[in-house]
């Protein structure tokens, strides 16, 4: 099979990739902590998210001050009852779309461990809010923390299956680990649910490709190009001969 040169992989990754995730960027040292929204920092209010002060190695305990309540079990997060009963009851949080509006702001911010937190609390208050499963993946992505990304995504399809736009974020993440046979499968459950869905031919001519099957990607290149899919050029020209 033809190889890929590493312009078009790099075209390749970037399609896919692009808009889930981010770079981290933290400080060594933490003395305040934040309150709801963006509201000030040290007011001495009830704190929404993790608190944490100064520490050798802070972002550790704060990202699992963040996670407390949350398991990943069976490649899927998992809310502990009890801990969300006692948590939720603290932290008098009870408004799961609050909670996932400040997640949605923090992770605008790239904090992602702050959005991490939020998005526990709208699951302590609704362990059934996809969108808090979402967000969090997106915030695992944006700490590079892959494979929670995926659990969060895979659970996110569980309370919302047919959401096409969930299960590109789940496609994209199997592809991100290497997993090209489960891409290639999350990409066909996408289109049985959505046939004209342009990108997931595109995605699907690319993994085709790569798992060696020629005469399927030369097909879903053609349906890429009828339903608006963009498919990297150089992969056009190799399946174009």
């Amino acid at each position: 099979m033809q190889k890929l040169n590493i312009a078009l992989w790099c075209a390749i990754t970037a399609a896919g990739i692009a808009g889930l995730a981010g770079c981290t960027g933290q400080a060594t040292h933490i003395e305040t902590t934040r309150t709801h929204g963006s509201e000030s920092r040290a007011t001495g209010e009830a704190a929404v998210g993790p608190v944490v002060k100064s520490t050798a190695d802070y972002r550790k305990v704060r990202f699992a001050e963040a996670m407390r309540g949350l398991a990943i079990e069976g490649g899927r997060v998992v809310v502990d009852r009890d801990a969300a009963r006692d948590l939720a009851g603290n932290l008098h949080q009870t408004d799961a779309a609050a909670a996932i509006k400040r997640g949605d702001a923090l992770l605008a911010e790239n904090d992602y461990t702050g959005a991490v937190g939020e998005f526990r609390l709208a699951l302590l208050a609704d362990s059934a809010a996809a969108p808090a499963y979402v967000g969090l993946g997106d915030a695992f992505l944006g700490k590079k923390k892959d494979s929670m990304a995926l659990a969060a995504y895979r659970t996110a399809t569980t309370h919302a299956p047919e959401d096409v736009a969930v299960r590109m974020k789940l496609a994209e993440t199997i592809n991100r680990i290497g997993d090209l046979k489960g891409w290639a499968e999350e990409l066909e459950n996408i289109l049985a649910l959505d046939p004209e869905h342009g990108q997931a031919h595109a995605r699907l001519a690319v993994a085709r490709y790569y798992l060696g099957d020629l005469e399927t990607a030369r097909r879903q290149l053609a349906l890429a190009d009828q339903f608006g899919g963009e498919v990297p050029s150089q992969l056009r020209a190799i399946l174009s001969n």
